[in-house]
């Protein structure tokens, strides 16, 4: 494995962000491909390998390989029929290479963690066709600064939307949060997470941008900001997409007035006022609503 395939293009955010859409967007480019499944998880997911490198070289780092291996072979390698990273590999492939690493982990964490990571990123990426790939788990964006161990050469996108509306879509969903008021905190908990990351990584290798600029307030210039930080040239074939699928109805601004009566909306707004009181005395930034235009 080797050359664009070592500086994959890593899309995150709170969950329901807009991070999807945005992986979907780059997948028209011709020089980058998402990939199937289109968020991976076993690299930057919660008790996945990134984590377990964090806590090498500590009294509970091997346990934490460990859990990131049975997270692998349990949980992420087979998630539905057509979901996971068994749509292009098999399992003796995967249970070789954990082997392998959970053997080198305690001598050499990194090396350890690199060579099982790019293994099974090879075989997604011949999976899909891509020379240069691009993943969509949410947790790239609060893990931003810890992957970067694994690809010094990542580009990491970090995509953010009005918590408001970030809840009312949990709540739809059947996964995450199916309460709002537990949704709202996840979204504070995972920006501020985002946040720090960010600033703890190398400078230049995050961008961070509103799914309301993409889709409406800054259009063209929020997309040329994308290219150039993903190092593309702007594609006819993506543009088209963008244009068709890209709009300001699609972003659902405001949605959470909508989906709850008034009295619950009053109550959103409020608890939500109070995060970002926090947030912003933490200096950190807090999407527009995209309400009133």
């Amino acid at each position: 494995m080797g050359g664009s395939s070592l500086e994959p293009v890593l899309i995150g955010g709170t969950g329901r962000s807009g991070s999807t859409i945005v992986g979907h967007l780059l997948d028209h480019h011709p020089d980058l491909t998402l990939t199937r499944p289109m968020e991976v998880r076993f690299i930057t997911g919660n008790d996945g390998f990134v984590d377990a490198l964090t806590k090498a070289n500590t009294p509970a780092g091997q346990a934490a390989a460990e859990l990131a291996v049975d997270r692998l072979l349990d949980r992420w390698f087979f998630r539905a029929e057509n979901v996971g990273l068994h749509t292009s590999m098999d399992k003796e492939f995967v249970v070789d290479l954990t082997s392998k690493y959970l053997q080198l982990f305690p001598r050499d964490p990194q090396q350890a963690t690199q060579d099982l990571v790019y293994s099974i990123m090879d075989k997604v990426a011949a999976g899909c066709g891509a020379i240069r790939w691009v993943d969509t788990t949410p947790a790239n964006a609060r893990k931003a600064d810890r992957v970067e161990a694994v690809y010094p050469e990542s580009k990491v996108v970090i995509v953010t939307r009005d918590g408001r509306d970030v809840a009312a879509s949990f709540v739809h969903q059947d996964f995450g949060p199916n309460d709002v008021f537990a949704a709202l905190d996840q979204w504070e908990q995972r920006t501020e997470k985002s946040h720090r990351a960010t600033e703890k990584s190398t400078p230049g290798r995050v961008l961070t941008f509103e799914l309301l600029d993409l889709v409406r307030n800054s259009r063209a210039e929020t997309l040329n900001a994308l290219l150039d930080h993903v190092g593309v040239s702007p594609s006819a074939e993506m543009s088209d997409w963008f244009n068709a699928n890209m709009t300001a109805e699609s972003s659902h601004a405001g949605r959470w007035r909508r989906d709850f009566d008034d009295r619950t909306v009053e109550a959103i707004d409020a608890h939500y006022s109070e995060m970002c009181s926090r947030l912003a005395s933490k200096g950190i930034p807090i999407p527009a609503s995209g309400e009133g235009d």
